[in-house]
């Protein structure tokens, strides 16, 4: 490994193994307390329905046409810019890790700007911008993770891919660690029917898990402010996870095999 590469792996070391912080003994019960308010949503008759019905299908919809969305030639010419020629995505685990970081550097900035001013303008309809900013968030989100994965050298045209895609999202919207939670390695999901069926079930857990953070969006103008601060941090959370997983996984493929 580079200088670079060494240096790069144990800051990825230290991200997914940090020292307990200072807040925890704060931060901690008062997620205990809201996971046992949004228990109460789930109470509110038609709430699970909706959810099941209207925006895990919509967000298996958007996981399609976003995801399809990503392509490998703006990263060649990203790669290009950064003074990097490759012919395809093999090419790029032969380089180093500090050329992949430089084609790479401005993307998590693009997208968390994004995510937060789409937060606060849905975020002042109050409860009918809900279900649109979930939408756009994941979308941002996938794009962001998707984008990531690529520029690292993985094709997220493969079915496994975008499943780990969806997994670092998914571990994102949980509430623990999604520094221990996302796979290093991406399990074989060959089977067309088998992936369909996985990826309907973590897009119904991230709707389910980011409705529950969004509830507070029912309050018109206070609404914004909450909506914008989650998407930011959902969305920096999920550019950070992708930023290290992707960069773990690229060190793997190049020295590991």
């Amino acid at each position: 490994m580079s200088p670079y590469e060494l240096r790069a792996l144990e800051e990825i070391r230290l991200w997914r193994n940090p020292p307990r912080a200072w807040h925890a003994d704060y931060t901690e019960p008062l997620g205990r307390t809201w996971n046992e308010v949004t228990d109460l949503v789930h109470r509110v008759p038609g709430f699970d329905w909706t959810l099941e019905n209207v925006v895990a299908g919509l967000l298996d919809l958007v996981n399609e046409i976003t995801q399809d969305s990503v392509f490998d030639a703006p990263v060649r010419a990203a790669f290009a810019d950064a003074g990097v020629q490759i012919g395809t995505l093999a090419d790029i685990h032969g380089l180093d890790l500090e050329e992949v970081d430089r084609a790479m550097k401005s993307l998590p900035d693009s997208y968390i700007a994004l995510a937060t001013a789409e937060g606060a303008a849905t975020g002042l309809a109050g409860a009918a911008g809900l279900v649109p900013d979930i939408l756009s968030l994941v979308a941002i989100t996938l794009r962001a993770a998707g984008e990531t994965a690529t520029y690292c050298g993985f094709d997220i045209t493969r079915p496994e891919e975008r499943l780990e895609v969806l997994e670092v999202l998914n571990a994102v919207a949980s509430s623990g660690d999604a520094r221990k939670q996302v796979i290093v390695t991406p399990t074989v999901r060959t089977a067309s029917r088998l992936a369909r069926q996985q990826t309907s079930q973590l897009l119904e857990q991230i709707g389910l898990k980011l409705t529950e953070k969004k509830l507070a969006q029912f309050i018109p103008l206070a609404g914004a402010v909450v909506g914008g601060g989650l998407n930011y941090l959902y969305t920096r959370n999920v550019c950070t996870t992708a930023h290290n997983h992707y960069r773990e996984r690229f060190l793997r493929r190049k020295y590991a095999g």
